[in-house]
């Protein structure tokens, strides 16, 4: 019997359990031989939920399952689907991206009889189920129809000028941004799960410094800011990005943030409130931005301008920019769970005095495009000012486009910046896996306040780790970036082999999960200790090595336009 509530259950809740139906079917896959399911060899959650066609062909073959508890499973998930038609409730209050309703899932009635598979019986019930979901599409035809045609006319709203009043964005709309778009004096802009957000060319969404926003999605609804273009036809820089400027301490007297005009003061930056928030940003992803507000003046997927250490920024993802994929001017944010992919400059880039805490980072260049996995500063034209650029990150992983012939490096270290750096995983860079630059930063690194522990290098494409720098090639006074490994563990921390098997163009949330290899564990050093972290992640890289699952899974998309 069905284990779904019939009466008195509320749309939310009947969401919620149709999406952990269709997650406990995927794990009951995962998990299960590999010949369970035939023709099923991995399921992915995102496309279950969003494609309707990939859902009925994969339920089709699970209800042959030869396993009795993915075919029990699979028949609750399609007798469920025809009870949400059956319930004749509004579909726009059910997750947007599975949207049962809308497009059913194939399936019989609610309290049909589970069907018989003898030895010749199989396809045959196979063929009364489809059968019955004729029937059932029948009778809800119209009101599918009506269903769909409401979603298709559903209002998408314009927003251009200033914000300078509370805002709520709601969920099931799309909103469309005009220009510049500024969250202003102390207004809040809250933004629901599922919501999406297209930018126009030449627009952005600034939150100035004493406002704040509250984007908080789910990992089955994240927040989606891209391209106001249609999905094949969006392209690096289609739009500018997000801006959150805050009161927390930089570097510098005065701090304006760079692609707002100068003379725009909703630009200024920067404070003594440490602990100062720009807001929250939970299970967001930020598509195709980095508009050229001028020559050589783009906009970064993600910009932080001096924001504190109450601003929240957990599973965030910035995808396919025209500048560097998030950059960090000042502040003390931290960042959890974050994946920089296919950045044009920079993945992540920090400088003006960044003191924040980042865990669980992964950044992967694109193969024609992307400079440095992370470049790092203090201040460029005062390479000692303070506060200086002292972020702590712990399990990372930089991934090189694997092209010699587009030249990128894993990690640029300059101008005076410090920091700890601990649990990296580097690999498939064309160029050095890190190069130190400045005598500055050297200073920090003999004074014991720039520190990399843990580090593994694999899959590298260039014969050197790191450049060896002669005459005026020599750009750090003569520092050796060999001396970084540990002389005991120099030969271990080099692995030839590729840990990340991904081949294609497009990655998936899957090829992020390294290979098990045992020295992915024993050279790895303890994370830090405090609230922020997780202790328990003492291992190389941003996922565990070996992993069924990674946090990436359901929420994430790598598309290339």
């Amino acid at each position: 019997m069905s284990s779904f509530a019939t009466d008195g259950q509320d749309d939310d809740s009947k969401n919620a359990r149709f999406v952990s139906l269709l997650w406990t079917l995927k794990r009951a896959v995962d998990q299960a031989p590999s010949d369970s399911v035939p023709g099923v060899h991995y399921v992915h959650f995102h496309a279950l939920r969003k494609d309707a066609d990939y859902r009925d062909d994969l339920l089709g073959k699970m209800l042959e399952s030869s396993d009795p508890g993915i075919r029990a499973l699979a028949e609750e998930v399609v007798a469920f689907s025809a009870h949400l038609h059956q319930g004749g409730r509004d579909a726009s209050s059910f997750d947007r991206d599975a949207v049962p309703l809308a497009h059913p899932v194939s399936g019989a009635a609610v309290g049909a009889p589970r069907l018989e598979r003898g030895p010749t019986g199989g396809k045959g019930g196979v063929k009364a189920l489809l059968l019955m979901l004729i029937l059932v599409s029948l009778s809800v035809g119209i009101y599918v129809a009506s269903a769909t045609g409401l979603l298709q006319r559903m209002t998408q709203v314009r927003v251009e000028g200033s914000l300078a009043q509370d805002t709520h964005w709601r969920s099931g709309s799309t909103y469309r941004l005009s220009g510049l778009v500024f969250v202003e004096g102390n207004a809040i802009l809250t933004i629901e799960p599922g919501v999406r957000v297209l930018g126009e060319p030449g627009s952005a969404l600034i939150v100035t410094r004493d406002a704040r926003i509250n984007a908080h999605g789910s990992a089955q609804d994240p927040i989606v800011f891209t391209s106001a273009n249609p999905v094949g036809a969006r392209h690096r820089g289609d739009w500018g990005g997000v801006v959150l400027l805050g009161n927390a301490p930089v570097n510098t007297p005065v701090a304006h943030i760079e692609g707002i005009d100068a003379g725009d003061p909703r630009g200024f930056f920067g404070g003594q409130a440490d602990s100062d928030s720009c807001g929250i940003l939970q299970y967001v992803r930020i598509e195709y931005a980095g508009y050229e507000i001028s020559k050589d003046n783009e906009l970064n997927g993600l910009t932080l301008g001096g924001c504190g250490k109450g601003t929240i920024l957990r599973f965030v993802q910035v995808h396919q920019g025209l500048d560097d994929g998030i950059e960090l001017f000042g502040g003390s944010a931290n960042l959890s769970h974050v994946v920089i992919s296919g950045a044009a400059d920079d993945g992540l880039d920090w400088d003006r005095g960044w003191t924040g805490f980042g865990q669980f980072i992964v950044i992967v260049q694109d193969a024609n495009a992307g400079d440095n996995g992370i470049e790092a500063d203090n201040l460029d034209s005062d390479h000692d000012a303070v506060p200086r650029s002292a972020p702590t990150l712990s399990n990372v992983t930089i991934i090189g486009g694997r092209n010699r012939a587009v030249g990128q490096r894993g990690m640029v270290l300059r101008r005076g910046t410090a920091g700890i750096l601990r649990n990296f995983l580097i690999a498939d860079f064309s160029l050095e896996a890190i190069d130190i630059r400045d005598r500055s930063t050297v200073e920090q690194i003999e004074q014991g306040a720039l520190r990399l522990e843990g580090l593994v290098f694999a899959g590298g494409l260039n014969e050197r780790l790191f450049e060896v720098e002669e005459g005026d090639g020599d750009d750090d006074g003569g520092f050796d970036e060999s001396s970084l490994l540990p002389v005991d563990a120099g030969h271990e921390a080099v692995i030839q082999t590729p840990l990340l098997t991904h081949a294609g163009p497009v990655w998936t949330a899957a090829d992020f999960v390294p290979e098990y290899d045992e020295r992915l564990v024993r050279l790895a050093v303890q994370p830090s200790q405090g609230e922020f972290w997780d202790e328990a992640a003492s291992f190389i890289g941003a996922i565990r090595p070996g992993a069924r699952t990674s946090w990436l899974e359901g929420w994430t998309d790598f598309a290339q336009n």
